[in-house]
């Protein structure tokens, strides 16, 4: 199938625009004018089914993007396509400068201490105006910490581990020194 490398979010469809068929898309990027520069995006639909679409237009408007897709010419075409996930192929995804990092790159990297302690998988990241947070393990044994340069010591990429040193007191059983 074409679409398989398709599966970076970008955005997804919350309802039709207008009458000729364009789709209104809720933003799932840092980069919005990165709409103007793709020529086609993949329709992923919560039933799994997936399309590829030629865009023939694209605006930005009130924080969201409009996209005119080949081939959706009606609101009825459109509306079927509310709720699919707007996905471009990874190799699209926007250059970041040295030591800033996509969270679906980190998602399912292993976090360790300094020291080697094991705290577990990084399954989210909360994101704040203040700073993201990093979101490890799961359920009662979740653990939270900020993502800022004090704590997050190394990301390694290729081996998928993220060493922190977290300040004293954050770690589960630990007592926060006075």
């Amino acid at each position: 199938m074409a679409w398989e490398n398709w599966d970076l979010t970008v955005g997804e469809v919350t309802a039709p625009f207008g009458r000729q068929g364009e789709v209104k898309v809720r933003l799932e990027t840092d980069f919005p004018n990165r709409f103007s520069r793709l020529r086609q995006v993949c329709l992923r639909r919560p039933s799994g089914a997936a399309d590829l679409f030629d865009i023939e237009d694209v605006r930005l408007h009130k924080g969201q993007a409009l996209l005119k897709l080949r081939g959706v010419d009606t609101i009825d075409a459109a509306e079927e396509l509310r709720g699919a996930l707007v996905q471009i192929r990874r190799q699209e995804a926007v250059p970041l400068p040295a030591n800033e990092f996509y969270i679906h790159d980190l998602i399912g990297c292993e976090v360790v201490t300094a020291e080697g302690r094991v705290l577990g998988t990084l399954i989210s990241v909360l994101q704040s105006s203040a700073n993201d947070v990093f979101v490890v393990g799961q359920g009662k044994e979740e653990i939270l910490l900020p993502a800022i340069k004090d704590v997050v010591q190394e990301v390694d990429l290729e081996r998928r581990r993220i060493r922190v040193t977290p300040t004293p007191g954050l770690l589960p059983g630990e007592a926060e020194e006075v």
